[in-house]
């Protein structure tokens, strides 16, 4: 997918997919104010394959420290839509 041609839509719905496959969970079921980890199940591998698959998917590098914030989709899918918005 082309950098010049992503808007936050196509972030928002990629990212959902990632975790959906990742998670095994229906992507209609992916509210952004959903818990991650305690919601979810999401474990630390998932989260790590998770975040792998988005940093190569965009050419981006997810510094650790900002991870620290991030508990729900929605906070993840604000510093992903920044990272590759910004980029």
């Amino acid at each position: 997918m082309k950098q010049n041609t992503l808007n936050r839509n196509d972030v928002i719905n990629d990212i959902k997919r990632t975790i959906s496959e990742i998670a095994k969970i229906d992507v209609f079921d992916l509210d952004d104010n959903l818990k991650i980890r305690e919601e979810l199940g999401v474990d630390s591998l998932m989260a790590i394959e998770i975040i792998a698959k988005c940093e190569k998917h965009y050419t981006i590098h997810i510094d650790e420290s900002k991870l620290e914030s991030v508990e729900t989709i929605g906070d993840f899918i604000n510093l992903i839509s920044m990272l590759v918005i910004n980029k």
